[in-house]
Parts: structure tokens; C-alpha cells; sequence
């Protein structure tokens, strides 16, 4: 149990700092190893209490970044999307949730891949704002993952660094506090959960530092090169995970 524990603990404090230094990328890291650690559902809500410490302790410091208007239709989508991710947390098998999620992910990816500035994904509208609010919304409660689809959006538009990671963190503040308690009230909180979440805390403010650090160094572009490849390791996370548990 040591070696799992400092297993844990080490994912979470490189999960923490990825998702400082970018915004996103906690639940790549650090969430397959607390879903060993757990070994059932429980573990989305451990990946999102610790994903809202994130963004509670970062946002004061990128506030002024916020872009507002994107944001609130970001929110207003996030409203429809929330009780649909949580209808698919109760009723669907998680690794239905993760096959899903992946395919729309590498198929965002390949897209943004294609060029930022032009097509689809970067057609300007408060009508794409709105759907990508709700699938983030979804994919918060059903797999503590509401930042990929967000980033995606923000990137396509070419928003600035700071701004990205802005933006996407105060979302996190409002979909994770909404996802763990919905997830509370269908499926309770477990002392277990809350014991773990609390274990994992050191570790990741010490990843909250350093990954502040980080952002000051990345340039525009690498930071935009993170996103991509913070998005092609998600897919391929969720789709490897979904295999896995199909096969098993």
C-alpha cells in the first residue's frame, strides 16, 4: 500500500502542476491512478474535489484574465449539460461514458489539429459557445472532465494563454462545485472519498506551485503545443481505459 500511496501521490502532484501550467490535464494524470487506488466511481469524485482546490487556489492570482463573455455562455450551457451528465453517471456504464467522450475528443483534436484559425471549431457564435457548455457541463459529472472541450473551443478562437487558462479554471470553479454535489445527492460522499481527497491535498498544492512557475516560461505557442497534446493523451486515455474495461 506504500508503493500505491506514493504512486498516488506523485500523479497527483504532476496531474496538479499540468493542470496549473495549462488549465487542464488533471484527469489524465492523476485520475487513473486513483481509480486504482478506489477501484469504482468514487474515484470522479476524489479527481474532482481535488480538480476544484485547482482552480479555488489559482483563480485569484488569473482573474483579470477572465474572458467574460465566452465564459457566461460557457455557464448557460454547462445548466442544460450538468443534468444530462449526471442521468449518464447513474445510468450508463462508465466505460460507455469513456468511449463516448473519447472518440469526441480525438475527433475535436484532429480538427484543431487541422488549423485553429479556420474551419468549424473556430467559427465565431454565441450558438457553439452554448453547445460547448454543454458537453463540458456533461463531462463534468459523468467523468470529472469538463476543461478538454473547453480548451478546444478557446484555442480554435485563438485566445491568448492567459486567457484560456483563465477562463477554463473559473468554469472548473462553478462545473466541479455543481458535479460533486450532484454526484453527493445521487450517490453520497463516502468517508473513504473524503479521507483520500484530503490525504492527496499536500501533494497538490506542491503541483499548484510549480506548475504556476511553469506557465510564466511557456511561450504562446508551446502552450497551444500542450493543449494538443494534453488533448490527444486524453483521448487516448478514455479510449484505452473503455477498451480495457469492455475486454476485462
Amino acid at each position: 500500500m506504500d508503493g500505491l500511496l506514493l504512486a498516488l501521490n506523485l500523479a497527483v502532484l504532476l496531474g496538479a502542476l499540468l493542470q496549473a501550467a495549462s488549465g487542464i490535464g488533471f484527469g489524465v494524470i492523476a485520475g487513473p491512478m486513483i481509480l486504482i487506488a478506489l477501484n469504482d466511481g468514487s474515484a470522479i469524485q476524489v479527481t474532482s474535489i481535488l480538480s476544484l482546490l485547482i482552480a479555488v487556489v489559482l483563480l485569484p492570482s488569473v482573474l483579470r484574465h477572465v474572458e467574460r463573455g465566452i465564459l457566461r455562455r460557457f455557464l448557460i450551457g454547462s445548466l442544460a449539460g450538468l443534468p444530462l451528465g449526471l442521468a449518464a453517471f447513474i445510468w450508463f456504464p462508465v466505460a460507455a461514458l469513456k468511449l463516448l467522450a473519447g472518440v469526441s475528443i480525438l475527433l475535436l483534436f484532429l480538427m484543431l489539429l487541422r488549423g485553429r484559425a479556420s474551419g468549424f471549431l473556430a467559427q465565431p457564435g454565441a450558438g457553439l459557445d452554448h453547445a460547448t457548455g454543454v458537453v463540458s457541463g456533461a463531462m463534468s459529472v459523468g467523468l470529472a472532465m469538463p476543461g478538454p472541450v473547453a480548451a478546444v473551443r478557446l484555442a480554435a478562437l485563438t485566445y491568448p494563454k492567459e486567457a484560456t487558462r483563465a477562463t477554463i479554471l473559473l468554469l472548473f470553479v462553478f462545473s466541479y462545485s455543481v458535479a460533486i454535489a450532484a454526484q453527493a445527492a445521487a450517490n453520497g460522499l463516502s468517508g473513504e472519498t473524503l479521507r483520500l481527497s484530503l490525504g492527496l491535498v499536500p501533494a497538490t498544492l506542491v503541483g499548484i506551485g510549480l506548475g504556476a512557475l511553469l506557465s510564466r516560461r511557456l511561450s504562446e505557442r508551446w502552450f497551444h503545443r500542450v493543449i494538443l497534446a494534453i488533448l490527444l493523451a486524453t483521448a487516448a486515455s478514455l479510449l484505452l481505459s473503455a477498451s480495457g474495461a469492455s475486454l476485462g
